[in-house]
């Protein structure tokens, strides 16, 4: 397209030559010829073949004719100039953003294969930068690297060999110009260049810094170091600003040389090209053609120049972000797992391995042993001990170290994930969630099977991901591996999830969960009948058990204390939608009934009063605390603004000067108040008649704009924006009787089974949305939730790394139960502490220190073991040595002894 585009453009500089010379100057009309012939084309022939022949006779002009036709030429060849740079920079751009796509995802994915040592040692603000930030020029320039030299080297080459054809004398002024810019400016850009890789590196440091800080914020508050930190930060943001202070006064000196040279160049042709003409050795249309092409001339080479200084500059920056990326000893890729089989009953072995830290200091000593398939093993020690670094090297979280650990004769450090993972699951101490729902973080560990791809997707998006090197296809496919949970259906796994939600103890959280959940907008309209008539039921078994008296219902004609005052004031539910195009029509007539009703003042100092308390009790917790999502009507980041606020609504006249957003904050705070949860003691009897009259109002005047905003509570259908407990009871718990919350949940947890709606609530209960991190759970339900994760699988063997150490210890106990009831005839790797009864697992394994020793070894009765001591299973204060260095303080610790005789 380059190539083809070339004549266009050479003829874009001829025809205003021929305009000056030969419309305008009339030198096709010589010899008082009134007319000229135009796009006349013939082809020479010898003249053995009849001579010339003539292939178009052309047209006749008059002078002006002449001039307006070979103007219009001219705007033909101009608008295919455009049209062909377009086209070129189009291909350009897509080659650009596929390369940038290909290379964005071979960073990510060989991230992914970082060994955990390397990853952890990479910051997370870091690695987003570079792939997302730092390789945009990277892949930016990828189409300019062959495009940009071959479309602009042509044209100047085009324009340079024009005016050379017009003149040899200006032609080689311009070519001296053109090899000064071409070599000297490249040669001073080299500090340039210098100084952009300290700004890039600097700059990248700065951002893993900020990460580090936003990460470790409450230790920071916690400690009072907030001073010295804005103080380092202010220390690099200054050596950024020196760096770029420096670039840009090279940058722009750079700058203006090239823009002199480039603009000295028509002093040469209008002194030397003018003295041509005059002498008569140079025409004017000449003249006049040279200098249009020279005007063409200057941007290519100077594109060029940028071109050379982007090339370098990108250079630096590729070599920085692969240097980063360039992890040795990676872990292997998924496709050579493929056809690795691991027995069901293949010891794992362990054998010299010794993990130390970064100062030589072993962490795990030496350790050598055997642990059985199937077996439940216990790893016996202090926190401070090697149990942790021997859990972690079987469970892959650790790779480098000094010895083998081996599984059926593949060593597990180089055991492809995918390989491992239909082997071995591992449950860690610190519970790592996912913002979304409790399905979608237990569901994770099974999206493990690619779905098909599907004939009906689109041909575009396939050939863009094939072209670029990306997976063909989605995730939001089917990924579940049904047969790894042993399930056949999606309906099978929900009932699996909850089965498996039961064990971890988190039955109760998830059914409360699914009382908040609301019903999707999609619901089965047989679902929503069962649902009303399951309203009447609970009413009547209610009234009949003597607990109406826990509920509260929904009355029109009633104000309802359990309630907050927007649901009271509406009498329904809010679509909280502030996109939608009513919205702002709502707020001002909710604004303007509640002036009509005399409820305004009252509601701004009921806004007033829960801000004063909430900076009150909220404004010492460190920002992003999880009380703030849990029981703070003010979010963390909106303190100060509250403060300002309350500071200016308690000045004189303050409230009657307030803005537009700080009112609507106040109306905002004060419309989710209740009384009997905030007891702030702010709602009065003549407040809740005014509130009343303020409902019938909004009832009666609600504009058609404005009805798409509120879905009213009717007993006669399901509030779909309302929590499925709401719809249920068609009330709420009476906050101020004793115990109401707890008995309400018990009846209903007695009641809906009967109506067959126990199903529908805990598949609501699994979807609810965890947040940021888990950060809505509590510490528990976080880890109960990652094990869960892990039992799902039903893998061969669940290596449990103080998983349990959120829980207290009858609930920990009562977890570790029922998971070895789940594996049995499995095998199941769990860390203990020392004071931690072990005496029934089949193996035990108890550190001192660095160094490992087995307490307790398999008895023979178990299938498929070699018996090496029958009395071992039964004589644990004699524990057989596992090797000749074992010496006399290779014994059971004293804490098992107690145990032992208690």
């Amino acid at each position: 397209m380059i190539l083809a585009s070339l004549p266009f453009y050479w003829m874009s500089l001829d025809i205003p030559k021929r305009i000056v010379n030969d419309a305008l100057q009339g030198r096709a009309f010589q010899d008082g010829n009134t007319e000229a012939t135009l796009f006349s084309f013939s082809l020479p022939l010898p003249d053995s073949l009849g001579g010339s022949l003539q292939l178009l006779d052309g047209f006749s002009f008059d002078q002006l004719g002449y001039l307006l036709a070979l103007s219009f030429l001219f705007l033909f060849f101009v608008i295919c100039n455009g049209a062909f740079k377009y086209y070129i920079n189009i291909r350009k751009g897509i080659l650009s953003e596929r390369m940038l796509r290909r290379m964005r995802f071979e960073l990510f994915a060989r991230l992914m294969r970082f060994r955990p040592e390397q990853i952890r040692a990479v910051k997370p603000a870091e690695a987003a930068s570079m792939i997302k930030d730092e390789v945009e020029p990277v892949g930016g320039f990828i189409g300019d690297a062959f495009i940009q030299p071959a479309f602009l080297g042509l044209q100047a080459l085009t324009a340079l060999l024009f005016i050379l054809v017009q003149s040899v004398w200006l032609g080689g002024v311009a070519l001296a110009i053109v090899l000064v810019q071409a070599f000297l400016i490249p040669y001073l850009r080299r500090e340039q260049l210098r100084l952009g890789r300290l700004r890039q590196i600097a700059s990248r440091r700065l951002a893993g810094r900020i990460g580090e800080m936003v990460d470790t914020a409450p230790m920071i508050h916690g400690h009072g170091l907030k001073g010295r930190t804005e103080a380092e930060i202010g220390n690099r943001l200054g050596g950024l600003f020196d760096i770029r202070a420096a670039l840009y006064k090279r940058k722009f000196a750079v700058k203006y040389l090239n823009n002199l040279l480039a603009q000295i160049t028509p002093f040469f042709f209008y002194a030397i090209g003018g003295y041509f003409a005059l002498r008569g050795t140079l025409d004017i249309g000449q003249l006049v053609a040279v200098i249009a092409a020279y005007r063409d001339l200057p941007p290519p080479v100077k594109e060029l120049i940028d071109w050379d200084q982007r090339r370098a500059d990108v250079g630096i920056k590729y070599e920085q972000v692969i240097t980063q990326f360039a992890g040795k000893a990676l872990m292997p890729d998924d496709a050579r797992g493929e056809h690795v089989t691991i027995p069901a009953d293949a010891p794992i072995n362990v054998r010299g391995l010794t993990v130390n830290d970064q100062r030589g200091t072993p962490l795990l000593q030496g350790a050598t042993l055997t642990l059985p398939r199937p077996a439940h093993i216990a790893i016996v020690g202090s926190s401070s001990s090697g149990r942790d670094y021997l859990v972690r090297a079987i469970g892959r979280q650790i790779t480098e170290y000094e010895g083998r650990v081996e599984i059926g004769g593949h060593p597990v450090a180089q055991l492809p994930d995918r390989a491992a993972a239909k082997v071995m699951s591992y449950a860690p101490p610190d519970p790592i969630l996912f913002a979304g729902s409790v399905r979608d973080n237990i569901e994770i560990s099974l999206r493990t099977r690619a779905p098909s791809e599907d004939g009906d997707a689109d041909e575009r998006r396939l050939r863009e991901a094939q072209l670029s090197g990306n997976p063909l296809v989605t995730d939001d496919g089917d990924w579940i591996d049904y047969e790894a949970a042993g399930v056949a259906s999606q309906d099978e796994l929900e009932a699996r999830l909850i089965d498996v939600l039961s064990s971890v103890g988190l039955t109760d959280a998830l059914y409360s969960y699914g009382l908040q959940g609301r019903l999707p907008a999609d619901a089965d309209p047989e679902l929503l009948e069962r649902v009303l008539a399951a309203r009447g039921q609970i009413r009547t078994a209610l009234d009949e058990q003597g607990l109406s008296q826990l509920v509260s219902p929904f009355d029109f004609t009633q104000f309802n204390d359990q309630m907050t005052l927007r649901e009271n004031l509406l009498f329904g539910v809010l679509r909280d939608n502030p996109e939608d195009p009513g919205w702002p029509a709502f707020f001002d007539f909710y604004t303007s009934v509640v002036h009509a009703e005399s409820l305004y003042l009252p509601v701004i100092e009921i806004g007033l009063r829960i801000a004063e308390n909430s900076v009150e009790v909220f404004s010492d917790l460190p920002a992003g605390h999880p009380i703030f999502d849990r029981f703070s009507m003010v979010k963390s980041d909106e303190l100060e603004d509250y403060k300002d606020l309350i500071r200016n609504a308690r000045a004189k006249d303050g409230i009657e000067n307030m803005s537009t957003e700080s009112v609507r904050r106040l109306i905002r705070l004060a419309t989710e108040y209740v009384e009997p949860r905030h007891r702030l003691g702010l709602v009065t009897e003549e407040f809740k008649e005014r509130t009343l009259r303020a409902r019938f109002s909004i009832r009666r005047h609600l504009p058609d704009v404005c009805r798409d905003q509120i879905e009213f509570y009717d007993e006669d259908k399901v509030t779909m924006t309302a929590a499925i407990r709401d719809n249920l009871l068609f009330g709420r718990t009476a906050q101020g009787v004793a115990n109401a919350e707890q008995r309400v949940s018990d009846f209903l947890r007695k009641t809906l089974p009967k109506l067959e709606l126990d199903d529908l609530i805990y598949s609501l209960g699994l979807d609810y949305d965890v947040g940021p991190g888990g950060r809505a759970l509590f510490a528990e339900q976080r880890a109960a939730i990652t094990l869960a994760r892990s039992l799902v699988r039903q893998p061969n063997i669940l290596i449990m790394e103080d998983a349990l150490k959120a829980f207290g210890r009858d609930d920990a106990g009562g977890i570790l139960q029922r998971t070895r009831q789940r594996f049995e005839g499995r095998t199941l790797i769990t860390t203990l502490d020392p004071s931690e009864d072990a005496t029934d697992f089949d193996m035990v394994v108890t550190f001192e220190g660095a160094r490992a020793m087995v307490s307790k070894e398999m008895s023979a009765e178990k299938p498929g073991l070699d018996d090496r001591d029958e009395d071992a299973d039964h004589d644990d204060a004699a524990p057989p040595r596992q090797d000749a260095e074992a010496d006399e303080t290779d014994l059971m610790p004293q804490a098992a002894l107690d145990r032992e005789t208690r």
